[in-house]
């Protein structure tokens, strides 16, 4: 069984309340609780047979616990005192996963299916088993947090969407989470980015921190939700070289993006240097790339970049008209202004990779 932050939390809590060292073993001896003990150890025959009944194995005692693939309990002691702890411990540790089982089975399925753990060739059994609708149009959502504070974000999700029955939430590792997203007629890809900031807003306020979102592609079947959740994971990972300052990132409006994150690195660098080289050092200090960057981001519109950066229309011009005498580009061209745009974004991926090495 897939053990979530959430039901690792109560877990430990139950043993925490026990006077004596415990351990929580997976089905193979590796140690689970607590995270930071990485031991194996070996678990008698006896107890395999029998993993439900207290067995006695030198100075621990070891029970099992989740019939569906048993987990086991191990407790330092060996007196009847510790047997009877042990045996209320297993049942309050069962009663858990099964009240876990009961709300989160398809959640946990539609993880598996995120993750690739699963065939394609059983997926469709799998949604009839869940009754999870096969051919359904879904995007896929994924937040990545660097905070430890967002260990518990799952469930804060899960109670945000319950009135929505065709999204699920998963735990795709310990600081992130996927928020596979139904798709209806009225949700468009503006709407999709609004709910992504909701999500945002949502963080801020009930954790106190942010995350980076990646939202994957459209699909229209199961089988294709662990593609659209390396979409999302994709949209970070390019958002974070082309666009520094942003946290959502959508990965179909990312098209110019991911073509320059194909290009190679030799390439990119040779045409970047076409534009940013030696003889133009001194122009393309950090406040004109501020003001050319403000000026493409309000849609070459001179008013309002002003506007956003606190100086007089003029000086904009001035500034532009600089840039132009440098480098024979009018930024307030179209076409000049995608030029300068490409070489710029390609210098933006070279020093990502240098940043990463």
């Amino acid at each position: 069984m897939y053990l979530n932050q959430h039901l690792l939390a109560r877990i430990s809590l139950i043993i925490s309340q026990v006077s004596m060292p415990v351990l929580l073993l997976d089905h193979s001896g590796q140690v689970i609780l607590p995270e930071s003990n990485d031991k194996s150890l070996p678990l008698p025959e006896p107890l395999l047979s029998d993993p439900f009944t207290p067995y006695i194995n030198g100075a621990f005692t070891l029970i099992g616990v989740n019939d569906a693939e048993p987990m086991f309990l191990c407790f330092s002691g060996n007196s009847p005192e510790v047997e009877s702890c042990a045996r209320l411990c297993a049942q309050l540790v069962n009663m858990v996963l099964k009240e876990e089982k009961g709300v989160a089975s398809a959640d946990n399925s539609v993880r598996m299916i995120l993750e690739g753990e699963i065939d394609a060739s059983e997926i469709e059994a799998l949604s009839t088993e869940q009754h999870i609708d096969m051919n359904a149009a879904r995007t896929v959502l994924y937040a990545l947090f660097t905070d430890s504070r967002s260990e518990n974000v799952a469930p804060i999700v899960r109670d945000l969407i319950s009135d929505n029955p065709g999204d699920y939430v998963c735990e795709v590792g310990r600081h992130a989470i996927a928020i596979v997203k139904f798709i209806n007629e009225d949700l468009e890809g503006e709407e999709i980015e609004q709910y992504a900031q909701a999500l945002q807003n949502t963080f801020l306020t009930e954790l106190g921190t942010s995350a980076l979102i990646g939202i994957g592609d459209t699909k229209y079947s199961l089988s294709k939700l662990h593609e659209a959740l390396l979409e999302a994971k994709k949209a970070i990972s390019i958002g974070r070289t082309f666009h520094p300052k942003g946290q959502i990132f959508n990965y179909p409006k990312m098209v110019l993006e991911r073509f320059l994150a194909d290009i190679p690195e030799d390439t990119a660098a040779m045409f970047h240097q076409t534009l940013f080289n030696r003889r133009t050092t001194k122009i393309f200090s950090e406040e004109m790339l501020n003001t050319i960057e403000t000026f493409f981001d309000n849609s070459l519109n001179l008013s309002e970049t002003a506007r956003q950066l606190y100086i007089h229309r003029n000086t904009l011009v001035y500034r532009l008209d600089k840039i132009q005498k440098t480098v024979g580009l009018d930024l307030r061209a179209f076409d000049d202004a995608v030029t300068f745009k490409l070489l710029m974004l390609m210098g933006k991926q070279k020093k990502d990779k240098k940043t990463r090495t």
